[in-house]
């Protein structure tokens, strides 16, 4: 199967997180599949797992996607906002609808909100759609960040979620997947292998030591645009306060 692969720009990323960044490198791409960090959608990795695995790989970060990859790219305008009083200006800008709330009931409050410029890439990095992506971070004391990600609708997952509700007439998808950082050399354990074929399961090289890390998902449609929560510390008992998040953003979009 050929592999579609773009090294990640994430130069808006947080700088707490991530002081270095990468282009797309043709070279990059070559190199042995074993590297790469296999993405569950075709969308651009989020930010809060970018996060995790620049800093335990050192910056070399894949992301895969079924039909094209995406990844970011040099538009203008794109930037930082504090207040969602923009949100209208914003909307112009990007050129689709966004639902973001100022707060969800489980106590998540909006920080910040980042637009960046991003893009579907070929196989020889041409690009093939150019579009703003949104990304939201929402705080909440002494609980992990939790992300929300936006991108104009780019098509459906190339992964089954690990379960699929309906709220309020609208699919939403949820997955945990894990993430398992290691060093060269490293030889996969029976129960890697088990875990990797029942998929939600990535394993990449690179690490300097080994590292596991652990993520939930909750992504649905709304107006023609995909939405993508994030919770950077995931089990399986992030699916109800997911779900929950959903049904908010549901209500805020109508």
């Amino acid at each position: 199967m050929k592999r579609r692969i773009i090294f990640l720009a994430l130069n808006g990323l947080d700088e707490r997180h991530v002081s270095e960044t990468s282009a797309w490198s043709p070279d990059a791409a070559s190199r042995s599949p074993e590297r790469i960090v296999p993405m569950r959608r075709k969308r651009i990795i989020t930010f809060a797992l970018a996060a995790v695995l620049i800093l335990a790989l050192g910056a070399a970060v894949y992301a895969v996607a079924g039909h094209g990859a995406i990844g970011s790219h040099a538009m203008p305008q794109a930037g930082d906002y504090t207040d969602l009083s923009e949100l209208p200006r914003i909307e112009k800008l990007v050129g689709y609808p966004l639902a973001v709330p100022e707060r969800f009931s489980d106590g998540y409050v909006f920080s910040r909100l980042s637009v960046r410029g991003e893009a579907v890439y070929g196989e020889s990095g041409e690009v093939e759609k150019e579009f703003y992506g949104v990304h939201v971070l929402y705080t909440k004391p002494g609980a992990p960040d939790r992300w929300l990600d936006l991108s104009p609708r780019l098509g459906p997952s190339a992964v089954e979620p690990t379960e699929r509700r309906t709220l309020d007439g609208v699919e939403v998808d949820l997955s945990l997947d894990h993430y398992k950082v290691v060093p060269e050399g490293y030889e996969k354990t029976e129960e890697d292998l088990e875990r990797e074929a029942a998929g939600h399961c990535y394993i990449s090289y690179g690490g300097s030591g080994i590292a596991e890390y652990d993520f939930a998902w909750a992504s649905l449609v709304l107006q023609d645009t995909d939405y993508m929560l994030t919770d950077t510390s995931g089990s399986p008992d992030s699916f109800e306060a997911l779900a929950q998040a959903a049904a908010e953003l549901i209500a805020a979009a109508k």
